[in-house]
């Protein structure tokens, strides 16, 4: 090859690529340059943890990516179609995870170990509008009127755990010791009933005082969620509830509702506590109730950032079966790392099931540790 000729080709390529690839303008605050006046910033996060699980009769460890947040990334938009109005977007997906979806004791390979990806799942797609005066109208894939409305804490939890600790089981059960085998009894015992993500129409009112208010309207039926604020003298407050028509989508189920409060002191402790329920069809004897209550307390321990401590207990009624009740105990630290944008955490839980009749069912212990970096 000639090497004048193979340079000029390489500079030349260099050229286009550069005047054709996205602009990173910071690893804080990555903006995209693109066809139009909009505003982008690509945003996400990388989240791995190691899980050790027992359920009694198995264990295992797990290297996974994590159980109640996973890796994603996520592209903001932003303009402004009139002096009033702007108009935004957001799109957000998780990464096809490495063995988000483990399970203890099952058959399969390496007794539940899945290295396999997933494929990408869209979290949120939509398109806002928003006015100054008259609130938000937002179309699209994204949170339901309400959804958030039972986890409300100032607690720094762990990123694979929630404030009502409804996650660490993942797809594994407990062992049922009675018939010397694993049940069908997982997750479902013990969660909250918080509702989620779906194709919805919304509309959120401007904040008066502190509160705010959303409605929803989805395939599955309708929601209204309501949002408090506000800070007295050392102590921050924030409050929600909801109420979600479920008929729409669930033979089981016509609805649900609930909400949560939290409160922090400015020496660092802060506490929530929550309560959500659902109302079933006829002829449906269980209608689940979950509360759980929480204890945090926050210092700069370290150069680092700031350290968290969180203690949760979570009672679930009737999640499972009739007269059912799963309980959840889980104690977290987690440590922020402001240099980098990252937590570093560890946990346990330990987890129980009672199905109301003479049956034993082991205990449940997950042990965790692992790390999330923000970009």
């Amino acid at each position: 090859m000639n090497i004048n000729t193979g340079l000029k080709s390489t500079v030349a390529i260099t050229a286009l690529v550069a005047i054709g690839a996205p602009v990173i303008v910071s690893s804080a605050n990555a903006g995209l340059n693109n066809g139009n006046k909009n505003g982008v910033v690509m945003s996400g996060q990388i989240v791995r943890a190691l899980i050790y699980q027992d359920d009694g009769h198995n264990s295992q460890l797990f290297n996974t990516d994590g159980f109640d947040t996973a890796s994603r990334i996520r592209w903001i938009i932003t303009g402004q179609m009139t002096e009033s109005v702007s108009m935004g977007g957001l799109v957000e997906m998780n990464f096809p995870n490495s063995n988000r979806d483990f399970a203890l004791g099952t058959a399969g390979a390496n007794n539940g170990e899945v290295d396999t990806d997933t494929a990408f799942a869209i979290r949120h797609s939509r398109i806002d509008f928003t006015h100054k005066a008259a609130g938000k109208l937002s179309l699209g894939q994204s949170s339901v009127a309400g959804d958030g409305a039972t986890s409300q804490t100032f607690t720094s939890y762990p990123p694979v755990i929630s404030a009502s600790a409804d996650a660490p089981l993942s797809n594994s059960t407990f062992w049922n010791n009675t018939t010397s085998s694993l049940s069908t009894v997982g997750q479902a015992a013990i969660e909250d009933y918080d509702p989620s993500r779906e194709d919805r129409i919304r509309y959120d009112t401007p904040s008066f005082g502190g509160l705010s208010l959303a409605i929803s309207h989805q395939d599955t039926g309708q929601s209204v969620g309501a949002n408090y604020a506000a800070k007295y003298g050392d102590v921050q407050v924030a409050a929600a509830a909801f109420f979600k028509n479920n008929a729409g989508g669930s033979t089981t189920q016509t609805s649900t509702a609930g909400g949560s409060i939290a409160v922090k002191h400015s020496s660092g402790l802060s506490a929530d506590i929550s309560y959500s329920k659902e109302e079933s069809e006829a002829g449906i004897l269980a209608e689940g109730k979950n509360w759980h209550a929480g204890l945090g307390y926050a210092a700069d321990l370290t150069n680092l950032g700031t350290t968290g401590f969180g203690f949760i207990y979570s009672v679930t009624e009737e999640g499972a079966a009739d007269n059912d009740e799963g309980t959840q105990l889980a104690v977290t630290v987690n440590q922020k790392v402001a240099s980098v944008g990252a937590d570093l955490f560890a946990g346990f839980t330990y987890a129980t099931y009672d199905d109301g009749t003479s049956t034993d069912f082991d205990d449940f212990s997950t042990i965790f540790t692992g790390a999330r970096l923000n970009f």
